[in-house]
């Protein structure tokens, strides 16, 4: 196991858990730092943790359509409609991935990040866009805020942040894009039946 990095906020010995990891928050102080594989660099921001009912929860181990899984952190967004959390996970064979939880529902999607998406205004509910050479109907548009955070995160959207997002389907295939501070985000996904997720019971000690 590589030797632990410690928090630039307050010191604190952290272990790096996965290569794609590019946001890191501290689970004793909060701080959250960029991680460029070698070092973390504060951002000056601070984390809460906010509770949302799930069967996940951080360090979960389980299986999705029968591959292992194991959540290395996540995001919780506050939009008009409620929250909605994403999940980071590293998932085998797959490298990592996001479970997207929504009132219950989940999907998983994954970057894509050779796409480019079009400016933020062009969406309009109901209508369409052209992203990654898919044909994406367009089923929501809207604003939201990143409220929460916890663990480790592959990513450029930052714990505090007011994104954009266009959420869309492309035949089967969910289509979701996140426009933040620091960069727009494409992820190309699918629905994950409530039984197709298997979670492993928590346990303590």
């Amino acid at each position: 196991m590589a030797d632990p990095i410690h928090c630039p906020t307050c010191g604190a010995p952290l272990v790096v858990r996965n290569r794609f990891v590019t946001v890191v928050t501290c689970e004793f102080c909060g701080g959250v730092s960029l991680y460029d594989g070698g070092r973390l660099d504060p951002t000056g921001r601070s984390v809460e943790v906010v509770q949302v009912p799930s069967p996940l929860y951080l360090d979960a181990t389980g299986q999705i359509g029968g591959r292992d899984f194991r959540v290395l952190g996540r995001l919780v967004y506050e939009y008009d409609g409620g929250y909605w959390t994403e999940w980071f996970v590293e998932v085998e064979g797959a490298g990592r991935a996001w479970l997207v939880e929504d009132e219950g529902a989940f999907s998983i999607v994954q970057e894509q990040s050779d796409v480019t998406a079009p400016p933020f205004e062009e969406a309009r509910p109901a209508g369409s866009l052209r992203i990654g050479g898919l044909d994406v109907f367009v089923d929501e548009v809207g604003e939201a805020t990143v409220v929460g955070a916890e663990g480790q995160l592959g990513g450029v959207i930052l714990p505090g942040e007011v994104i954009q997002y266009v959420d869309g389907v492309a035949g089967e295939r969910e289509v979701s894009v996140e426009y933040g501070e620091r960069g727009v985000e494409v992820y190309v996904g699918r629905p994950v039946p409530r039984d197709a997720l298997v979670v492993d019971e928590e346990t303590y000690g």
